[in-house]
C-alpha cells in the first residue's frame, strides 16, 4: 500500500507543479512526500494508537475551544479534529454549527459577526456526544478559555504538540484558500487531513493545490472512484458495521467484502487510508486495530485509556 501512496503523492506533486507552470522539483517533492508520510501514514497500533480528537478533547472541555484542543495535545494524540466557518469579516474560526445557539451564548449565523463581534460570546458547555469520565468542572473556567478559537489558534496548538491538523469542511465561502495558506505559514503543508460528507468540497481543495490527504465521511461504493480520482485519499465507513454482515453493502467492481477485515483489505488495495465511526470504547479500539483501520475518530478516548505506551 505504501507504494502506491508514494507513486500517487509523486504525481500529484508533479501535476500540481505543472498546472502552476513550474517543471517537476524532485528535491521539493521529495521533502513534501516526507513531511505526509511522516505523521499522517504511521501505523495504528496499540502502542501507537492513532486517534483523532473529536472537535478536541471533550472529556476535558467543551468541543471546539482552546481548552479541548489543549488537552487533546497533552492527551498525546495522534491528531485534532475541528470545523470551520467564516466571520462576516473574513476570519477563519473553530465552529461546528452554522449558527451559535447550540454551542455559545450567543444568537444568529457565525456569519453575521465579525470576529472582534464573536469575542464577546463563549462557548456553553455543551458537547457532540455524551461524555462518560467528564475531567472538567466548567465554572473554573476563564472568559478567555471560553471563547470562540480561530484558525490560526488551532493550527498553533497541532504545531506545539505534534498533532496532524483534521479540519472538517462544511462549506467553503473562501475557507478553503484561508486554510491552504495558513497551513503554509505553519509548516504543516502535507500533514493535514481535509475531511467533509461533500464530494465537492474535496475536489475543491485539490483544484486549489493541496496535496494534503483528502477524506469522504460515510462513504457509499459508488464514491470509491471518485476518491482514487482525487488521489493520496482516505473513506469512513459507520462503526455499526463492525456487527453486522456487510456483503453486498459495500461491493466496488468485482470486490464483495463480507466483513469489516475484509472492507479494509479492499480499500487498502485500492491504495486508499480508512476508518471508521466513532471509536468511543476501549472495546472498539481493539475492534479496530484488529481490523487494521488506519486511524481512530473518538469523541472520549486518547492513548493512556487504552494502556498505550
Amino acid at each position: 500500500m505504501r507504494i502506491r501512496l508514494r507513486i500517487i503523492l509523486l504525481c500529484l506533486i508533479a501535476c500540481i507543479q505543472a498546472s502552476e507552470g513550474k517543471s517537476f522539483d524532485k528535491k521539493a517533492a521529495k521533502k513534501m512526500y516526507r513531511h505526509a508520510m511522516l505523521d499522517v501514514f504511521a501505523r495504528n497500533t496499540l502502542k501507537t494508537p492513532r486517534f483523532s480528537a473529536h472537535r478536541g478533547c471533550q472529556a476535558c472541555g467543551p468541543e471546539n475551544t482552546i481548552i479541548s484542543f489543549e488537552a487533546a495535545g497533552k492527551k498525546g494524540v495522534w491528531a485534532i479534529e475541528t470545523d470551520f466557518r467564516i466571520t462576516k469579516d473574513g476570519q477563519v474560526v473553530c465552529m461546528h454549527d452554522k449558527t451559535l445557539e447550540r454551542t455559545t451564548t450567543g444568537k444568529g449565523e457565525v456569519s453575521d459577526y465579525t470576529l472582534e463581534e464573536l469575542r464577546r460570546f463563549k462557548v456553553k458547555e455543551i458537547n457532540s456526544t455524551p461524555i462518560p469520565n467528564k475531567e472538567y468542572r466548567y465554572d473554573t473556567f476563564t472568559d478567555e478559555e471560553l471563547r470562540i478559537p480561530t484558525m490560526d489558534e488551532y493550527f498553533d496548538i497541532c504545531v506545539k504538540y505534534g498533532c496532524v491538523p483534521y479540519i472538517e469542511l462544511k462549506e467553503d465561502l473562501g475557507i478553503i484558500s484561508k486554510a491552504i495558506a495558513s497551513l503554509k505559514r505553519h509548516g504543516l503543508e502535507g500533514s493535514c487531513i481535509f475531511s467533509s460528507s461533500q464530494l465537492e468540497l474535496l475536489r475543491e481543495v485539490r483544484r486549489q493545490g493541496s496535496l494534503d490527504v483528502v477524506h469522504l465521511i460515510f462513504a457509499k461504493p459508488h464514491n470509491i472512484a471518485d476518491m482514487i480520482e482525487l488521489g493520496n485519499a482516505s473513506v469512513a465507513f459507520n462503526i455499526k458495521d463492525f456487527s453486522k454482515d456487510i456483503k453486498d453493502k459495500y461491493s466496488y467492481g468485482r470486490k464483495n467484502p463480507a466483513t469489516p477485515q475484509e472492507l479494509v483489505k479492499m480499500i487498502h488495495k485500492l491504495g486508499m487510508l480508512i476508518c471508521f465511526r466513532a471509536i468511543d470504547t476501549p472495546e472498539s479500539v481493539h475492534q479496530a486495530l484488529k481490523a487494521k483501520l488506519d486511524y481512530m475518530p473518538t469523541n472520549t478516548m486518547w492513548p493512556a485509556r487504552v494502556g498505550a505506551k
